[in-house]
């Protein structure tokens, strides 16, 4: 609990002192106070982690918009939305995607080195997309 604290704050700190580093750093942080709390307390299957899931990327999404508004020009009218409207689309996406594959998880419940190694490839390959998509964002609105 302290840990996700700890990235709430850090956070809150980013987003003051507008230093864009931190965000990811503060998100980890709070995903891994919950990765650890589901690895040490052995749930049988948490329905929350979708929901999860969504709003840490909801958070990041947001954070990083707060901190482009700083430096943003005047934008054409609607764009404000338009982008709230993909944001809410991703999040709800990711919701989605994480119920599914929550579902399946369900369905196959096999154990084992190699099942977790595969779990563990399939979520580092999830993060370098949303990476690479973010850089690519990022250079497509410059």
């Amino acid at each position: 609990m302290r840990v996700a604290a700890v990235g709430v704050v850090a956070l809150v700190a980013a987003l003051v002192l507008q230093w864009s580093p931190l965000v990811p750093a503060s998100l980890a942080l709070v995903g891994t106070a919950y990765a650890t709390h589901l690895g040490l307390d052995d749930p049988a299957l948490d329905v929350r982690v979708p929901a999860v899931a969504a709003l840490l990327l909801l958070a990041a999404e947001l954070a990083y918009w707060s901190l482009e508004e700083e430096d943003a020009m005047e934008s054409e009218p609607g764009e404000a939305l338009r982008r709230l409207a993909v944001v809410v689309g991703f999040a709800a996406a990711a919701l989605v995607v994480a119920a599914g594959v929550l579902a399946l998880v369900d369905v196959v419940r096999a154990r084992g080195l190699a099942v977790d190694l595969v779990g563990t490839a399939a979520a580092a390959g999830a993060l370098l997309a949303l990476v690479l998509f973010a850089r690519g964002q990022v250079r497509a609105s410059k």
